[in-house]
């Protein structure tokens, strides 16, 4: 007998049996992949419109695993936030009426009864004021990490680990919007911050900058991506100073003139910024001491809001293009933005990275305790 002839038949059809059921499994997880795919659009698309005002917000709290901590834990962050936003709504006297989310998702690992995917959100919101029907669009953008478990039959969320342009929790243990209309009448510019010709910031080209570079939010340009010559920093403390310095200073942007302080430096590895440039607490000070900035004004959102003997509109409203608001939690400026512009009735929306926000409303997402700090960016004929 030809052990040969014999055996060689029998590797190619084993073979044929091995690589036919790889064809089937990969065909098996490409085909649950993408049904994984279309539910987490599903999941992300309700969890939208149960932003809208008036909504029921029981479909978008069903797709929860309750059975796993992190799940639980996942629920009530997502009831937590859209009462939230809800009431924040609510307190500025507008409506939701529009959310529609865009999705990619860059990473998955697909098993028989679990799933998690790495999701880049580009979220379009938009809110109305009473008898204007003019539509206030803005955008955030948010990164996440979900995980789903199959529990009889049914895709739900185990985990969902990210950070939100429209609420936080993470700031304080009850987060709870400020009292506050968003509209303030009669809304007026004051004709002391009115754009002036000869002054060393660029504020129109500081506000495009933002606008291109506002990352994942809707309503950004150059693909949803940062400007690449900068550094992200994302994963080491977070990216809002450094894209506000990169607003104020890029030669595209603001145009504002670097210092020994206030610096980024290229190089082939990308380059790096001073401690002023990407710290928030640091370019906060640079601004008050360098004469570049004034603070005109700090504290809670009914005191920045609010109309006074100094500020006739509120003291948020003296602000225009190109400055900047600090945002202070628990004693310290955490974060910062950029002014890019107003809504229909006159209240001030900004850009922002961590998280990427495009025409935002100024206090979107912050709680009664946090306390503003408002810096107009000075003239070159006040700067020391």
């Amino acid at each position: 007998m030809n052990l040969q002839k014999i055996a060689m038949p029998l590797i190619i059809a084993t073979a044929a049996v091995i690589m036919g059921t790889s064809t089937c499994k990969a065909a098996d997880t490409t085909s649950l992949e993408n049904e994984l795919q279309a539910k987490v659009k599903e999941i992300y698309d309700v969890r939208a419109l149960a932003i809208i005002t008036g909504a029921d917000p029981g479909p978008a709290l069903a797709y929860f695993d309750t059975t796993a901590q992190l799940g639980r834990w996942a629920l009530s962050h997502e009831q937590t936030r859209l009462n939230f936003i809800q009431s924040w709504a609510e307190k500025r006297g507008v409506r939701f009426t529009e959310a529609t989310p865009s999705l990619h998702i860059p990473w998955s690992r697909v098993q028989e009864d679990t799933a998690e995917f790495i999701v880049s959100q580009t979220l379009q919101l938009g809110y109305v004021y009473p008898k204007d029907p003019t539509v206030n669009r803005f955008g955030i953008g948010t990164r996440h990490w979900i995980k789903l478990a199959r529990k009889d039959g049914k895709w739900l969320i185990r985990q969902d680990f990210y950070t939100d342009g429209l609420f936080d929790d993470a700031k304080a243990p009850d987060p709870t919007p400020a009292d506050g209309n968003a509209s303030i009448e009669p809304v007026e510019q004051s004709a002391s911050i009115k754009n002036d010709s000869h002054a060393v910031l660029d504020r129109e080209g500081a506000a495009r900058y933002a606008d291109e570079y506002a990352g994942l939010a809707w309503g950004a340009g150059n693909d949803h991506n940062y400007n690449p010559r900068y550094g992200n920093l994302n994963d080491i403390g977070g990216d809002c100073t450094n894209f506000v310095s990169q607003c104020l200073g890029d030669k595209s942007g603001g145009k504002l003139p670097m210092d020994g302080a206030w610096y980024y430096r290229h190089d082939r590895e990308g380059g790096s910024g001073s401690l002023a440039w990407v710290q928030a607490e640091a370019f906060a000070e640079w601004l008050s001491y360098s004469g570049r900035g004034q603070r005109i004004a700090w504290g809670t959102f009914p005191e920045m809001n609010q109309p006074d003997a100094k500020f006739s509109c509120g003291a948020v409203r003296e602000l225009q293009k190109g400055d900047v608001i600090g945002y202070e939690e628990n004693g310290y400026i955490e974060h910062f933005a950029i002014v890019v512009g107003t809504d229909s009735k006159g209240y001030p929306v900004v850009n922002a990275h961590t998280v990427d926000r495009y025409h935002s409303p100024w206090d979107m997402g912050c709680d009664k305790t946090t306390v503003f700090h408002l810096f107009r960016i000075n003239d070159a004929s006040l700067i020391r």
